[in-house]
């Protein structure tokens, strides 16, 4: 094994995706042993999410480079657009959920409703906040009481049309 600096950032990755201990070792500057005993204690786990990313990457890589410098550009162009925004949600999205919130107080309409729904929706999504709403459990142990009670997910749409 060459001398370098460990890399476990680097060693994690690399496990995750699925590349050998062998090839993490002599990339990650570690032993391989080591890399298995700190995978196990720290529970990584390999993933076909990487190598799956890693295999799409190389195919669209190789589409790319067969198109003529204008498409080239054009699709870098498309990306930075996307990609721009995406940056622009992500860092924008907590704020609207909050004043989300806040608007809820000033129009509390139906359709003003669903408007700040929406957006509140919209802003989790980007967020990577799922919508989650699981079953309503409350437990009052002074009142010797449990109620347990199951709740559909609505879609907004069904919320609003009255037919959940």
């Amino acid at each position: 094994m060459a001398k370098g600096k460990p890399d476990w950032v680097m060693a994690k990755a690399l496990f995750e995706s699925g590349m050998s201990l062998r090839k993490i070792a002599s990339v990650a500057f570690i032993d391989s042993s080591n890399i298995a005993k700190k995978a196990k204690v720290e529970g990584w786990k390999r993933t076909t999410e990487l190598p799956q990313l890693i295999a799409d990457g190389v195919s669209v890589q190789e589409r790319f480079t067969t198109l003529e410098l204008p498409q080239q550009k054009v699709v870098l162009d498309a990306i930075n657009k996307q990609l721009s925004g995406m940056a622009f949600y992500q860092s924008h999205a907590r704020k609207a959920v909050k004043l989300g919130f806040e608007s809820f107080k000033t129009d509390p309409t139906p359709i003003g409703m669903k408007t700040v729904l929406d957006g509140m929706k919209s802003g989790m999504q980007v967020e990577g906040l799922v919508p989650f709403y699981p079953s309503a459990t409350i437990n009052n142990v002074n009142a010797q009481q449990t109620v347990t009670e199951e709740k559909k997910v609505l879609t907004l749409d069904e919320f609003y049309s009255g037919n959940p």
